[in-house]
C-alpha cells in the first residue's frame, strides 16, 4: 500500500511539473472535501491541490471512527482532473459500513468537465473513481474495484449565491451491491475569504429505506493558495443513525 501511494504521488508531481503553458490559477480555490457534495469545478490546468481533513464519526451502538482524509487533484488540461483519495484510520470499516460521508480506502480518477459556463445549462461534470484492491483488513472483505459514476452539476443563482446538486451509484466497498447517490449543497459567499453552505446527501439501496443526512459548514480562503474548512451532519430517520464533525485544510500548488 505504501508502494502505491508513493507510485500515485510521484505521477501527480510529474505531471504537476512538467505541465506546460499552465495559465496563472484563479484566485478561488475550488476544494471538493469541505461538503460531500462534489463540484462540477476542476482545479486550474497545470496546478496540484492538495486537500486533507480529519473526521470524527460517532455511532450508537459501535465506537467511534477517527478518519484522517487527504484528495491530492491534479489539472491535467482545461477539462481533465486527475484524483488519489486516501481515508484511513480508527474503526475504519465501521465508517465505510454505517456512514454516507464515506467514499473509498484508497481511490485513483478523474473529473471531466462537460458543460461550463453556458449561458442557460448548469456547469456538468462527469466524476470517475476506482477502489484499488489492496485495502482489505480480512480474509471476509473481497478485494473489489468498487467504481463511483457520479454527474456533478452547478447552477450560478447569482454573485452570492450557487447551488451544486449530483447523482450517480457506486458500488460498496468489499461487496457487490451497488447503492444510488444523489447530494446537494447550496452555498452563500458571505465575503471575499469566507462561504457556507448547508446540504443534503443521500444513498439509496435496493429493497433498503434510504439513508438520508443533512448537514453544514463554513470554508474560509486564507490568500491566494490556502483554505481551512470546518464541516458538520447526521443522519435523518435512519435505523442506525451517526453523526459527524470534520475540519481541515487545502494546499494549491500553483
Amino acid at each position: 500500500m505504501k508502494k502505491t501511494l508513493l507510485l500515485i504521488t510521484i505521477i501527480a508531481l510529474y505531471l504537476g511539473v512538467s505541465a506546460q503553458n499552465k495559465p496563472a490559477a484563479s484566485t478561488e480555490m475550488n476544494v471538493d472535501l469541505p461538503d460531500e457534495t462534489e463540484e462540477a469545478s476542476l482545479v486550474d490546468k497545470g496546478s496540484m491541490q492538495l486537500e486533507t481533513a480529519l473526521l470524527l464519526n460517532r455511532y450508537h451502538k459501535d465506537a467511534s471512527s477517527v478518519i484522517g482524509q487527504v484528495l491530492l487533484r491534479v489539472g491535467l488540461s482545461d477539462r481533465v482532473e486527475l484524483r488519489a483519495l486516501l481515508e484511513e484510520g480508527k474503526n475504519r470499516d465501521t465508517y465505510f459500513d454505517q456512514t454516507v460521508q464515506s467514499t473509498m480506502p484508497l481511490g485513483i480518477g478523474s473529473k471531466i468537465s462537460l458543460v461550463k459556463d453556458h449561458h442557460w445549462l448548469p456547469d456538468m461534470t462527469f466524476v470517475g473513481q476506482l477502489c484499488l484492491p489492496v485495502t482489505s483488513k480480512s480474509s471476509q472483505q473481497r478485494e473489489r474495484w468498487s467504481p463511483l459514476l457520479l454527474m456533478a452539476f452547478e447552477n450560478k443563482l447569482s454573485p452570492k449565491w450557487k447551488l451544486e446538486y449530483n447523482a450517480g451509484g457506486q458500488q460498496e466497498i468489499f461487496s457487490t451491491q451497488w447503492v444510488w447517490l444523489a447530494n446537494g449543497s447550496l452555498h452563500y459567499h458571505i465575503s471575499d475569504p469566507l462561504e457556507a453552505f448547508l446540504e443534503y446527501y443521500a444513498q439509496y439501496g435496493v429493497g433498503k429505506s434510504g439513508h438520508n443526512n443533512i448537514g453544514g459548514g463554513i470554508t474560509c480562503q486564507l490568500g491566494d493558495n490556502i483554505q481551512v474548512y470546518l464541516s458538520a451532519g447526521s443522519s435523518v430517520g435512519y435505523h442506525e443513525p451517526n453523526q459527524f464533525a470534520a475540519g481541515g485544510i487545502a494546499f494549491r500548488l500553483p
